[in-house]
C-alpha cells in the first residue's frame, strides 16, 4: 500500500516527531545530542525552515518548524539519514535506527500553535526528566530555556525566539509572563505525566500522524483547506509520466491564443502579453491540470515562488479575449 501524502502548507507550522527502533536509545550521551543539533542547525539554514520549539528525549524527539515551499523531506531525509549513519559508525552497528519514517502534523499558527509549543516543551516533565518548571529552565535539551532568554541555552544557534513569544504578548516582558502562565496552566495541579496534555482532537491527530495519516490541527476552515490541498497533491502523484505531454499541450494552446512563440513564454520579459500568457499557462497547469508547482517552474525556467505568485488569483491579470 502506498504511503499517504503528508500535509504540507508553505509558511505553516509543522510538528515533527521520530522514534528510535525498538525503543533503543536514540541519544546515548551528550555528544550524540550535540551532533543531532549541529546537523539540524545546518539543515535549517540550508532549507530556510525556522524552528519554534524542540525537545530531545532519550528515544525520540519533537521539532516544531515553520515550513516553506521546499518539501519537508529536504530537511528530514538528510537529518535522520545522516544522523543514523553517524550513529551506526560510532556504535559499530548496522540496520535501521529510526522506527519507520518521521511523523508530521500540520498546525495552524493560532492557539493550536501555543498548545503545541507547551506540549513539546513540557515533554521532559511528562517523562520525569525534570520535576519542576525551575528545573526545566536549565534542562539543556529543550527550547524552553532559550525562549526565557537564558544565555547558555543551546537553542541560541538555531531557534526562533521573538516570533514564538509574539503569540503570548506584544512586548517581551508581557510575552514572557504570559508564556510562563500558560505553561503553568498546563502543569499546575496535574500529575507529571499529564503536563501540557493536549485535548482529545489534538491527541487524536498526533496519534494519526504516527500512523502516517495526513494530520492537521486548527480551526474548521484551516483543516478543510489543508485536506483539500492534500487530496489534490495525492491526485498529482499518480501523473508524473504525463507531466511533459500535458504541459506541451498547454503551451500549444496558450501560444496560439496570444500569438506568441514558446521563447516568449519562457523568456523573462515585462511585456504585458508575455506576462499574461505565462499567467494563463500557470493557471491552467496548476488549477486545472493539477500539476505540481516545481514541475511548472522547471518547464518555464522560473522559480517556484514565481509560479506561486502567478497562480495566486489575486495576482492574475484579466486575460485578453
Amino acid at each position: 500500500m502506498p504511503r499517504k501524502a503528508r500535509l504540507h502548507s508553505p509558511g505553516s507550522l509543522a510538528h515533527i516527531m521520530a522514534h528510535s527502533i525498538e525503543g533503543r536509545p536514540l541519544f546515548v550521551d551528550k555528544l550524540d545530542r550535540h551532533e543531532f543539533l549541529f546537523r539540524f542547525k545546518h539543515l535549517l539554514k540550508k532549507t530556510g525552515y525556522e524552528c519554534d520549539s524542540w525537545t530531545l528525549m532519550d528515544d525520540h524527539y519533537h521539532l516544531v518548524v515553520r515550513t516553506n515551499e521546499k518539501p519537508m523531506s529536504d530537511l528530514m531525509r538528510p537529518l535522520n539519514g545522516g544522523y543514523a549513519k553517524w550513529y551506526n559508525k560510532k556504535y559499530k552497528r548496522r540496520g535501521y535506527l529510526f522506527q519507520d519514517r518521521f511523523s508530521s502534523l500540520l498546525c495552524q499558527d493560532s492557539d493550536s500553535a501555543k498548545k503545541l509549543i507547551r506540549y513539546v516543551h513540557l515533554n521532559p516533565l511528562r517523562a520525569k526528566q525534570v520535576s519542576t518548571l525551575e528545573e526545566l529552565e536549565i534542562w539543556p535539551w529543550c527550547g524552553h530555556g532559550y525562549l526565557l532568554g537564558i544565555e547558555s541555552s543551546l537553542g541560541k544557534g538555531f531557534q526562533e525566539r521573538i516570533k514564538p513569544l509574539r503569540r503570548f504578548g506584544e512586548d517581551e516582558e508581557s510575552a514572557l509572563r504570559k508564556y510562563l502562565e500558560y505553561l503553568n496552566e498546563g502543569f499546575d495541579g496535574l500529575k507529571s505525566y499529564e503536563a501540557g496534555k493536549l485535548g482529545p482532537i489534538e491527541s487524536f491527530e498526533i496519534e494519526g500522524s504516527k500512523k502516517g495519516w495526513p494530520a492537521v490541527i486548527g480551526d474548521h476552515d484551516f483543516v478543510v483547506d489543508a485536506m483539500k490541498k492534500s487530496a489534490i497533491r495525492s491526485h498529482r502523484q499518480h501523473r508524473p509520466d504525463k507531466y511533459e505531454k500535458v504541459m506541451e499541450g498547454i503551451e500549444k494552446s496558450v501560444t496560439e491564443k496570444y500569438s506568441i512563440g514558446k521563447e516568449n513564454l519562457i523568456t523573462r520579459s515585462r511585456r504585458y502579453i508575455n506576462t499574461i500568457a505565462r499567467q494563463d499557462f500557470c493557471k491552467i497547469a496548476f488549477h486545472e491540470e493539477l500539476l505540481p508547482m516545481a514541475v511548472i517552474a522547471r518547464f518555464l525556467q522560473i522559480t517556484i515562488s514565481a509560479v506561486s505568485r502567478l497562480t495566486s488569483k489575486k495576482f492574475l491579470f484579466q486575460s485578453a479575449g
